[in-house]
């Protein structure tokens, strides 16, 4: 009985965590006056302010870089590839720019790949929990 309240337990919780909400949250920095806001984020080092948008895709979070200053911020998806998620460079007077748009909580603070490593570990540890529970 209590390998079964247990895994109750954990389907709720594993639910609960696929709940979304209405907005998320970007980071807003800029390199020149925020050190932790270069080209490794340092959210502890940071004069920095977190924007709460809408997700419905009127804006999503970004991350440019242009020679070596960065910026972090919302921005409008038509400045983004294809309106939405992704990374595009150009050279812009011979300056090579970089920008990334995402639109996850506070995305534009990690590379999407770390965050990509995240989701597959936590994934992976929720099937095995669960395998555990319901095991007779």
């Amino acid at each position: 009985m209590q390998r079964l309240a247990t895994g109750i337990a954990v389907l709720f919780l594993v639910i609960l965590s696929f709940y979304s909400t209405d907005a998320i949250n970007c980071y807003a920095c800029l390199s020149a006056t925020s050190p932790g806001c270069g080209q490794t984020f340092d959210k502890t080092n940071l004069n920095t302010t977190t924007f709460t948008l809408a997700t419905n895709g009127s804006q999503l979070c970004a991350k440019i870089q242009l020679g070596n200053q960065y910026v972090r911020g919302p921005v409008d998806p038509s400045n983004c590839p294809n309106n939405g998620t992704g990374c595009y460079s150009a050279t812009e007077n011979g300056t090579l720019a970089l920008a990334c748009c995402c639109n996850t909580d506070l995305c534009n603070g990690v590379s999407s790949i770390q965050h990509q490593y995240f989701l597959l570990i936590s994934a992976i540890s929720v099937f095995i929990v669960i395998k555990n529970v319901f095991t007779i």
